[in-house]
């Protein structure tokens, strides 16, 4: 699987690493920058904004670590990409999507790239997004485009990028020090859970549907 090589760098003094919990202990973070919540495996013992521009907002999720390095984290970040720039995973055509998950594959140093349900409303109805992992080998081309060795990633890191029910472009990424199957399960479980703020003010869905039928 895969890793990325430009990591922020972040100014900030962590405690020593502290232990998961016990299973199915869940914390729900709620951002009281931002507003947003999520469901988390643990309580985070850290949370920063790692963003240098001031552009760029969100925050950095800490839940293990050893000495400076993250161990187990989530970076969230709100705005995360230009919605003219990137297709609507959930009205888009097929053939929009497949094209713009093909360039990513060619553009980055992907593992695996693909369009994944990222949640269900109480209807059933899905919100996709495009998950993306880094990674763990990568080819080093000549000029020419001939593969002439492979690099070996430190690390692997997953990404999710996908639109909140208000149309916030959203952008959720796992960062450890130990990509295995249950963090990136427990990574996946915590995406699902992701409310923004503006989500949270808008009415129930049903409330959505019934004010629909009444404008018909």
């Amino acid at each position: 699987m895969h890793k990325i090589f430009l990591l922020m760098t972040f100014i900030f003094t962590l405690m020593t690493a502290t232990a998961f919990a016990a299973e199915n202990e869940y914390y729900e973070y709620e951002s009281q920058v931002y507003g947003f919540k999520i469901i988390c495996p643990v309580k985070p013992i850290v949370v920063v904004n790692p963003f240098e521009d001031p552009k760029q907002r969100g925050e950095l999720l800490v839940f293990a670590n050893d000495g400076m390095k993250i161990i187990f984290g989530y970076q969230i970040m709100l705005d995360a990409f230009d919605t003219n720039k990137v297709p609507d995973f959930n009205k888009d055509k097929k053939k929009i999507i497949d094209a713009y998950i093909e360039k990513q594959k060619e553009d980055n140093a992907y593992e695996f790239v693909g369009l994944e349900t990222v949640s269900k409303n109480s209807k059933g109805v899905e919100n996709k997004g495009i998950v993306l992992i880094t990674a763990k080998e990568i080819e080093q081309k000549d000029e020419n485009g001939e593969v002439v060795g492979t690099l070996i990633a430190d690390e692997q890191t997953a990404f999710t990028y996908f639109r909140s029910r208000s149309g916030r472009c959203i952008s959720i990424q796992l960062i450890t020090s130990d990509f295995n199957e249950d963090n990136l399960i427990d990574y996946r479980k915590s995406v699902a859970t992701y409310r923004d703020a503006t989500d949270l003010s808008m009415p129930p869905e049903s409330e959505d549907t019934q004010s629909k039928k009444k404008k018909k």
